[in-house]
């Protein structure tokens, strides 16, 4: 059994940089050598904070809206500050961002143009700022969550190493609230118990086990390195997603991307499933094909108790997991 390679939040691969204050340049992308990360061979992580992030004025204070990964925005016109950090080698970037589990349009910068990503160079060493301008037609009331992905090597494919890759890049969930009393979320959706379900843990998987082998042989087939269809065919592949570490049953949530774009999973924005303690659901999910001939990466995540409020003294029960990416060839 492979070694679970699960992003928690900023544990794993993910190295925090530390914020004391909220900069006040803020409508301009800084860079500068970030050598007290030297240390790391290879890491990158995500920092994300807004003017009332540290309403506290306490430093590392457990009740600030920080600490909690809560994001009170009073004002949508003013950004959210997201810091970036890279070791290990010179990278290229994609950056996704996702409203409620659902991807939407951002800009980076106040002059900058609205759009579903953000692509951006970051040498080795480096950290940057980026001030994310969300759109003005958000839903402002009640509680919601900001999902926001980095992708490492947007115009590398699988295919062209002949091999999957689990090293795809980082994500972060906040909360958001435009109300400055820490609202509850209302979390009434349906979530789903997968029919195929086994007594063990492994990484997050999509792959062509559709003739659901593991449960006799309990072991995870690879994902493919290629999967060949047409333009706008619709097709299949299997999900094994374990719950986390805990005490009862685990909600949780699948979002597929093909091409950095999010995919409808069975005609839905994402899946949700309830998975009993310590146990593995496997099942069918339906994705369609772009309508363009080309390479595409398939990337799919996980992420459980994806609808309730943050809890700053249990990460382990919000976790983000990434499957292992792959390359849709389409092809007329």
């Amino acid at each position: 059994m492979k070694k679970r390679l699960t992003v928690l939040f900023f544990i794993v691969i993910i190295i925090l940089s530390g914020c004391s204050s909220f900069n006040k340049n803020i409508n301009r992308i800084h860079k500068w050598d970030n050598s007290k990360y030297k240390n790391f061979p290879s890491s990158i992580g995500i920092n994300v904070y807004n003017e009332n992030s540290f309403n506290t004025g306490i430093k590392n204070d457990p009740n600030s809206y920080k600490a909690n990964h809560t994001l009170y925005i009073s004002d949508l016109t003013k950004p959210i500050t997201v810091m970036f950090n890279n070791n290990g080698k010179d990278r290229k970037f994609i950056m996704n961002v996702y409203y409620d589990y659902e991807q939407i349009k951002f800009k980076i910068n106040s002059n900058g143009k609205f759009d579903q990503k953000y692509i951006f160079n970051l040498d080795d060493g480096y950290e940057i700022e980026l001030p994310l301008y969300l759109p003005q037609n958000l839903t402002k009331s009640g509680s919601h969550k900001l999902l926001i992905t980095f992708c490492i090597a947007p115009d590398l494919h699988s295919s062209d190493l002949n091999q999957t890759i689990d090293w795809y890049g980082s994500a972060t969930i906040q909360d958001i609230i435009f109300s400055s009393e820490n609202i509850n979320f209302d979390n009434t959706k349906e979530f789903e118990v997968p029919k195929n379900l086994i007594k063990s843990s492994y990484n997050y998987t999509l792959n062509q086990d559709y003739d659901y082998s593991i449960l006799k042989t309990k072991i995870l087939p690879n994902p493919p390195v290629v999967f060949t269809v047409k333009p706008n065919q619709k097709f299949k592949l299997i999900y094994n997603v374990s719950s986390p570490p805990a005490k009862e049953n685990s909600q949780v949530l699948l979002l597929t991307t093909i091409g950095y774009k999010q995919a409808l999973i069975n005609n839905k924005p994402y899946l949700l499933l309830e998975l009993p303690k310590g146990s593995t659901g496997i099942g069918k999910m339906e994705l369609t094909a772009p309508d363009k001939p080309g390479l595409y990466e398939i990337i799919s995540y996980s992420v459980c108790s994806p609808f309730n409020k943050f809890d700053g003294k249990n990460l382990l029960s919000f976790n983000i997991e990434a499957s292992q990416r792959f390359t849709l060839r389409v092809k007329e």
